[in-house]
């Protein structure tokens, strides 16, 4: 009788604990919601914090994403695996920088592409360090979160769609590659000295 009773405590608090590990992630992107309703478009899979989603409010103000919400910039995440990187460049030299390219990053779902495009030519060396760098960032994780600005949505058939937005930054649990990926008190007090947290 002892035994069982002994057994059946244990089996409560692993279930308990279980359930608590489980539940986690989505007591943690509930209260993200809460704070910025509308800066995360998918689960974060634990990844992203408060401060993430801050810099995002302070550069620009949160809004729905709809076709003309071009300025706020959102967070999508992603199977790791199912993200690239890419230096897009035509080959004619600038000439002061030499070749330059853009940063692009691809990540897809089932249904949808994804194609997140730097804002501005990068010198071709510069482009293949960051692509290395956000590499090494993805490396042994299983997702990537992605912030970025609405560009423009594509239909090719109703089973596939092409989505284009601007790159901000790149998430994952070893680190941060892009624009802005600290948000520090010199940040706040610049961009955003009366958002609270």
């Amino acid at each position: 009788m002892q035994i069982k009773v002994i057994f059946c405590i244990s089996l409560l608090v692993v279930s308990f604990f279980s359930f608590i590990s489980n539940a986690t992630p989505s007591r943690h992107l509930y209260e993200l919601k809460l704070r910025f309703p509308y800066g995360i478009l998918t689960d974060d899979y634990g990844t992203l914090t408060k401060n993430d989603l801050a810099i995002n409010a302070c550069l620009a103000t949160p809004i729905p994403i709809t076709p003309k919400s071009h300025s706020y910039s959102y967070w999508q995440c992603f199977e790791s695996k199912r993200v690239s990187f890419d230096c897009e460049s035509n080959g004619v030299p600038d000439e002061h920088e030499g070749i330059m390219a853009l940063v692009v990053v691809k990540a897809a779902t089932d249904r949808i592409l994804h194609e997140y495009i730097e804002r501005r030519f990068w010198p071709i060396k510069d482009c293949k360090r960051f692509i290395k760098d956000a590499a090494g960032v993805l490396k042994g994780t299983r997702y990537a979160c992605i912030s970025g600005s609405f560009i423009s949505k594509d239909v090719y058939v109703p089973e596939k769609e092409s989505m284009s937005w601007t790159f901000e930054r790149i998430k994952t649990q070893r680190g941060c590659e892009g624009r802005d990926c600290d948000f520090t008190k010199e940040f706040k007090r610049t961009h955003c000295p009366n958002l609270k947290l």
